[in-house]
């Protein structure tokens, strides 16, 4: 877009001269359309374009500075983007790093939860509770 906007803006100072003569526009038998700056033979079926005129010096550097700042800001944006796609790197390779850190501490901690032989598991003394007999007849 921005290339497009370069180009109209140096085509700009030629469009005078496009400008100063008429153009006229015929349709043929076949439907064929065609333009040109000499009147064609069957006047009948051409008809005149009215081309805008070209716009003012203050028009021109309007569309100048505008072009300007919407690469100013393209650039800014560009900028923000690429910190941001930096920030959000170094975000997930800290993630990954703790992520490592955690797996490291579960297989310390699941290494010490066993005692002897890989195949049993260090046995944990059962919780004793109060045992609470059913209510009954009061004597």
């Amino acid at each position: 877009m921005f290339r497009l906007l370069k180009v109209i803006a140096f085509l700009l100072p030629f469009a005078t001269s496009l400008h100063a003569e008429t153009i006229y526009k015929s349709v043929d038998a076949n439907g064929r359309v065609t333009y040109s700056s000499t009147p064609p033979e069957n006047i009948e079926d051409a008809s005149q374009v009215k081309i805008a005129p070209p716009p003012t010096e203050s028009q021109k550097q309007a569309a100048q500075e505008q072009h300007e700042q919407r690469l100013k800001t393209a650039d800014m944006l560009d900028e923000n983007r690429k910190t941001r796609n930096e920030l959000t790197a170094e975000e997930n390779r800290l993630k990954r790093e703790r992520q490592k850190q955690q797996e490291k501490q579960s297989e310390e901690s699941t290494d010490d939860q066993y005692y002897g032989y890989p195949y049993y598991r260090r046995r944990v003394p059962a919780i004793r509770r109060p045992v609470q007999l059913p209510a009954g007849p009061a004597r």
